[in-house]
């Protein structure tokens, strides 16, 4: 199980590079921008509350912080249970709890991910929704990190 982690981070990462240049709008269709450029730096785009995983996950979100411009979180998930589309700026993912999601990344398939407990990893912004398919609860610890926009 833990040969295909290498794997999971690196669709991670080519997923959250490509809609890098995505916003997410009120009526969750995506647009594409380029990115704002400042300096040659990356301004990450528009932040939108309503898609909020800890706005979107109901009862299943425990949130733990939100301060500094970081959201810290566990989402706890039931054998069955699914999150709908949300956004996430950059963010981290500590596997408290393992077991098997279905993961709908915009724009692509779905993607049957086998996630071993102790493991984390670090992605770039990205949308998606998942579902427990597996007979185990699976808890992440989650940080989305908000950057500010400059205008």
């Amino acid at each position: 199980m833990k040969d295909c982690f290498p794997i999971l981070c690196i669709v991670l990462l080519l997923i959250g590079c490509d809609q890098q240049s995505k916003t997410i709008d009120h009526n969750n269709a995506t647009t594409d921008t380029a990115p704002v450029k400042d300096n040659d730096i990356d301004i990450v785009p528009v932040y939108d509350p309503a898609m909020d995983l800890s706005a979107m996950g109901g009862d299943a979100i425990d949130l733990l912080g939100d301060t500094l411009g970081i959201k810290m979180y566990i989402g706890t998930m039931q054998p069955g249970d699914s999150v709908s589309w949300h956004f996430h700026p950059d963010h981290t993912v500590y596997v408290i709890e393992g077991g098997t999601l279905d993961v709908y990344f915009e724009g692509m398939e779905k993607q049957t991910m086998e996630l071993p407990s102790g493991v984390g990893f670090i992605s770039p912004p990205l949308s998606d929704a998942a579902v427990n398919t597996g007979n185990t609860t699976i808890k992440l610890l989650t940080h989305d990190i908000y950057r500010p926009r400059k205008e």
